[in-house]
């Protein structure tokens, strides 16, 4: 599978496959968990960019639990560097961010890409050496493929969501259906073969 970059976006010549550049991620997992961010590390990957909300974290939680604990665990046990990214308010990505010791880039503006690429910068990282993990295909797929990251859906950690975010669901079932649920459930399953 060829990780989707601005080139190839711009050279998608029909609607599904136009679709399929933009929102369709590298790959979907059910959970962050079920990631081998050890075999992505040997890739040459060096930053997980991650977000909060039904990724890490249910919905508005201001702290991380066990099960975000565990993640953030594993990222850095493999050598990997982990950033919350979120649209969060700054305070509220700083205090989750404090509770599991990393640093974090707040009010991102997703799918906007200016403030993660230029945090990137910063860290003299590369957008094709790190890696957004995140479960909405309007934020967290469109900004990394704007950006030209890889990126890992997972499903969302609760069916508990705020209004707007339902309303982006249902545009999410509109677009796997015009990109093709074929294509779509190719995408499931392992993850660091494909990127």
């Amino acid at each position: 599978m060829t990780i989707m970059n601005r080139k190839n976006i711009k050279k998608s010549r029909t609607l599904s496959g136009w679709v399929r550049a933009r929102f369709f991620p590298d790959c979907i997992v059910s959970s962050p968990d079920k990631i081998d961010f050890e075999a992505l590390a040997a890739k040459g990957f060096r930053i997980v960019l991650i977000d909060i909300d039904n990724t890490l974290a249910f919905h508005g939680s201001k702290t991380c639990d066990t099960f975000a604990k565990l993640i953030i665990d594993r990222i850095e046990d493999s050598s990997l560097c982990p950033v919350i990214v979120s649209n969060a308010r700054v305070e509220r990505a700083r205090t989750y961010a404090a509770s599991l010791g990393i640093s974090f880039i707040a009010h991102a503006k997703k799918p906007g890409i200016k403030t993660i690429c230029r945090d990137l910068v910063q860290r003299n990282c590369p957008c094709e050496k790190a890696l957004m993990v995140g479960d909405q295909l309007l934020t967290d797929v469109w900004s990394a493929r704007r950006a030209g990251i890889p990126v890992i859906l997972t499903e969302r950690r609760s069916s508990r969501e705020i209004f707007t975010v339902r309303i982006k669901r249902t545009i999410e079932s509109l677009l796997i259906l015009l990109g093709g649920r074929s294509h779509w459930n190719d995408l499931k399953g392992e993850c660091h073969d494909r990127l």
